[in-house]
């Protein structure tokens, strides 16, 4: 009962804050209401079978625009600062990080094998993952991807829901941590096969260590300066490919192009791992959604990046595949790094040199994406309070999560040196593709429940044409469980178990400790703020009893009033109404 009238409590106040500050016809302020028996007149009929997000006025009297989720004005805090270009190198990091990793591809499918694998999984894989991505990252542009995504579907606040929701970013989260902490042995070997160093085994480890400190102090400086910091890599690394690619369907190169050697197709090893390495370079898409509260104009900007990307990434997958195999068409000898000696071969040591010092570029742009996405999911679940308060805190001079940052590099290090990889290798792809059934799920069922939910960008599909368009990608996921080895699987399955766990304890604290946890400001209360708060002890925007502090991160729904935030005028600290703080704080 008690749960119950808190829940009728927060949807009245919601909708009475939301009818006074609504615009009035034909003027560009708020009409002022003066008293609580103005403000009772002017409130709506409020049904609880009705979800209060469908009950609010239309967007037009509102003033509200997907596209105002831009504040570069920093009035308030720090303002979302990832534009298109930053976000393409984010992004192009998470599902590519360069041609290398292919070669798999050639050895296993031959050249006609790779880049019609390649272009088939990108219509079946990779194009309804990254629209997926795209609607769910604007519809709920906060950040933590899968994790954000399953507790605005499944409940939040709920035991099930939240359940669901810490479950898919914790399996995010290993699934990338695993990754990152292979990079600085990768940066290692390159650097030293490049540059013929002989490091021994005391300074590779200085050097590791180096790296992490390095890209982790490059995070420190917020999404923004990772996201322009890729750019930079990406060019440093695709410059010499495309050098070498000109070079060879240009007939500068000791041999000529032999364009036969693309339509060999005879594998010379298993199909399974001709299929996993095809759903791996191709998968990922989703993973810059994980910094989705950090995006401009999600609903602009998401769409466009991934699309640039996803023809980069097929650009520089194709082209090499061609290049190289067109020189040396002998698939069996494509194994990791074989790009380096073809390069070499043909084209002479400097271009050997210039790849082996590109993929060194690669490992660091592969290591902080990884950092950032990890950084972020954990931020994000501590803004949806399934992680403890400290988790979320930002830095004040680039608004990064410096806590949360420190924490991933902490367990990526810990992997670094362990040195220990083989029994979880495997893992990675498991857990990625029970990441993204959840993912799938969460989809349909925001589509279903919430049909009229205010979307940045919505795929065009409905009803049956949506489950066709996903049906692929959900049989992949299942081959893919069905192709894991069982040790994999059972090491899978001791992660996920310390995973409820975590979340057992998590809840426990969350009843008992609830001032360790606080609701950020959320786009869509309707799924993410108000169950939480009428199930949940925890503080949340609308609960804080202190007014907004000008030094609080800027969110969206503060630039999605069509007034400025400094026009509303606040009242002295001695005559401001907690109604009035409520609003300004929530919104």
């Amino acid at each position: 009962m008690a749960a119950t009238h808190a829940k009728e409590a927060a949807f009245m106040h919601a909708s009475s804050v939301s009818t006074a500050f609504m615009h009035s016809p034909g003027t560009s302020k708020p009409a002022p209401i003066n008293d609580a028996s103005e403000m009772e007149e002017a409130l709506p009929p409020v049904d609880e079978n009705t979800p209060l997000l469908l009950q609010l006025p239309p967007a037009e009297d509102w003033n509200l625009e997907l596209r105002d989720w831009d504040s570069e004005d920093g009035d308030g805090g720090a303002p979302r600062t990832l534009g298109v270009l930053p976000l393409c190198g984010i992004i192009y990091f998470a599902v590519s990080g360069g041609p290398e990793g292919t070669e798999g591809l050639v050895r296993t499918g031959g050249p006609a094998g790779a880049l019609v694998g390649l272009a088939v999984t990108a219509l079946v894989w990779s194009l309804p993952i990254a629209l997926l991505s795209t609607e769910l990252a604007t519809t709920v542009p906060q950040n933590g991807g899968p994790m954000v995504w399953s507790r605005a579907a499944w409940g939040a606040g709920t035991a099930g829901g939240d359940a669901i929701a810490f479950l898919a970013g914790w399996m995010s989260f290993l699934s990338t941590a695993v990754d990152a902490a292979l990079y600085p042995s990768m940066f290692v070997s390159y650097l030293d096969a490049g540059f013929s160093l002989g490091m021994s085994d005391e300074t590779q480890l200085w050097v590791k260590i180096c790296f992490v400190v390095v890209l982790t102090a490059q995070n420190m400086g917020g999404a923004a300066a990772v996201g322009d910091s890729s750019v930079v890599m990406i060019v440093i690394l695709l410059g010499p490919f495309v050098a070498f690619i000109f070079a060879a369907f240009g007939d500068l190169l000791s041999s000529p192009l032999h364009p036969a050697n693309w339509f060999e197709a005879e594998p010379t090893t298993g199909q399974t791992e001709y299929l996993l390495l095809l759903l791996w370079n191709m998968g990922m898409w989703e993973a810059a959604a994980s910094c989705a509260g950090e995006v401009k104009n999600p609903g602009y900007t998401f769409p466009r990046a991934l699309a640039l990307v996803m023809l980069l990434v097929f650009a520089n997958y194709a082209l090499p595949i061609m290049a190289f195999t067109g020189l040396d068409g002998d698939s069996a000898k494509y194994t990791n790094g074989y790009y380096i000696t073809v390069a070499g071969k043909f084209g002479g040591a400097a271009f050997a040199t210039a790849m082996a010092i590109g993929q060194s570029v690669s490992t660091m742009g592969l290591f902080t994406n990884g950092l950032v996405k990890n950084s972020f999911s954990l931020c994000g679940m501590a803004e949806q309070t399934l992680l403890p308060r400290p988790f979320s805190s930002r830095w004040e001079r680039t608004s990064a999560p410096w806590v949360s940052i420190l924490a991933s590099a902490f367990v990526t290090t810990l992997m670094v040196c362990a040195d220990n990889f083989s029994a979880v290798l495997g893992v990675d792809i498991l857990l990625y593709g029970l990441v993204l059934l959840t993912e799938i799920a969460a989809f349909l069922k925001l589509r279903w429940e919430y049909p009229e939910l205010e979307r940045g960008y919505k795929i065009p599909l409905e009803g049956f044409w949506v489950l066709l368009f996903f049906l692929p990608c959900v049989g992949l996921c299942f081959i893919i469980v069905a192709a894991t080895p069982w040790d994999s699987m059972a090491v899978a399955a001791v992660f996920i178990a310390v995973g409820f766990l975590l979340y057992g304890s998590i809840f426990l604290a969350r009843v008992y400790s609830p001032d360790t946890f606080e609701q950020a400001a959320t786009d869509v209360p309707e799924l993410l703020e108000t169950p939480a708060l009428s199930r949940l002890n925890t503080p949340g925007p609308s609960q804080r009893n202190t007014p907004l502090n000008r030094s609080q991160r800027e969110t969206p729904q503060m630039s999605m009033i069509g007034s400025p935030r400094s026009s509303v005028s606040v009242k002295s600290s001695a005559s401001v109404n907690q109604a009035d703080y409520d609003f300004i704080d929530g919104m």
